[in-house]
């Protein structure tokens, strides 16, 4: 083995253990010290989990999961995601807020949690319940595709990962804010002689008095942040719609146009995968009952092939085959723009004698090109 190919072996083992060790391991830990009365290295594992988490989550969602919104077609047999995105591109910050909030709530209160006076711990807490609520929706909006394979095996699993770890972190944390506020207020020998405060303090005063105010503390919080979200321009109920408005998943409420044809015709392969500014697609198009993307240069090949097979059929039989045999094959090699666009350029000389030779024996040669895959 030589110097380069063990090289790469370590680097693509270190990568696998940064990308599957560290978020198992990470996992294993949180859930150990969820019922460990002494947990270990809390607050480490607490930051890793927060902050490799988050980096973590925005790459599994932009690699696997991102895809086309629900008003785009996908593409059968293409390199791109096999299913639409599950949150709506438009409703993206607000999301990405959300969670930003559910995060710093926590870190805050993870690193200042006997610090904090009552009413900013009660804060954090909420931003924290906040933070688990999107989670349980990110969660029920992935549910029903984790069985069936997206585009790596067990993404599902791990675009939840997170989440998962959010939620036992947070379940440690919450029960020992609240322990130690209840602990703290209790220690306190004064009474207060105002009727409002004196409630607040026999609510505060308990473990479920606790959980209560912090749940009722959620209402403020999301109204400031639809606030905030509303000034920057997002919708007031971009938080749902950002489930809603897509499709093949399980909150989905809209319904995407048919799938476009990938596998087949190699000009058809061009048309799809090349640059647009380059290939100038004009229109869809059906081919064997699938929707396709065509272009000028597809449609005159296709129209001069529509000649031969009307006043030629022999030779088209002919060209037929030899297309058959070397045009599918090669079809399945165009994998990129860039050798899509080089298939375009190669093809231009080929493109301008087909519409020569239309011109000169056909009457209509415009109409029988623009009749093409209709």
């Amino acid at each position: 083995m030589g110097t380069d190919e063990l090289t790469s072996m370590i680097i693509i083992s270190i990568l696998c253990i940064a990308l599957l060790g560290v978020p198992l391991l990470l996992t294993t830990i949180n859930i150990i010290n969820l019922f460990k009365k002494n947990p270990i290295k809390d607050n480490l594992c607490d930051k890793c989990t927060m902050i490799l988490g988050s980096i973590y989550s925005i790459i599994i969602f932009l690699t696997i999961l991102s895809g086309k919104d629900y008003q785009e077609s996908l593409v059968n047999g293409g390199m791109e995601n096999s299913k639409h995105t599950p949150i709506a591109s438009w409703h993206l910050p607000t999301i990405a807020f959300i969670m930003l909030i559910g995060v710093v709530g926590f870190l805050i209160l993870q690193s200042l949690k006997d610090k904090l006076p009552p009413l900013i711990a009660a804060l954090c807490l909420s931003c924290i319940y906040i933070g688990n609520l999107l989670g349980l929706i990110y969660a029920i909006q992935l549910s029903n595709n984790l069985i069936e394979p997206l585009e790596l095996p067990g993404a599902g699993f791990w675009a939840l990962l997170f989440p998962i770890n959010y939620f036992l972190c947070s379940i440690r944390l919450i029960k020992n804010t609240i322990k130690f506020q209840v602990d703290y207020i209790n220690s306190q020998g004064f009474k207060y002689n105002n009727f409002i405060l004196s409630k607040c303090k026999k609510l505060l005063s308990s473990s479920t008095g606790w959980l209560i105010f912090t749940f009722i503390l959620m209402i403020p919080i999301l109204c400031i942040i639809l606030i905030i979200l509303v000034l920057f321009g997002q919708q007031p109920d971009a938080i749902i719609k950002a489930f809603t408005e897509t499709s093949d998943w399980t909150l989905s409420k809209q319904i995407s146009p048919p799938p476009i044809e990938y596998d087949g015709h190699y000009l058809c392969t061009v048309s799809l995968r090349d640059h647009k500014e380059l290939v100038k697609p004009t229109r869809y198009g059906i081919r064997h009952k699938n929707k396709i993307i065509v272009n000028r240069q597809l449609c005159v090949a296709n129209a001069f092939e529509d000649y031969i097979k009307e006043k030629l059929p022999r030779s088209h039989h002919f060209i037929r085959y030899i297309y058959d045999k070397y045009g599918y094959p090669l079809s399945k090699h165009i994998d990129t723009s860039f050798k899509a666009d080089i298939v375009y350029i190669l093809m231009k000389p080929l493109e301008y004698f087909f519409v020569i030779f239309l011109y000169a024996f056909d009457k209509k040669p415009e109409n029988r090109i623009a009749t093409q895959y209709i």
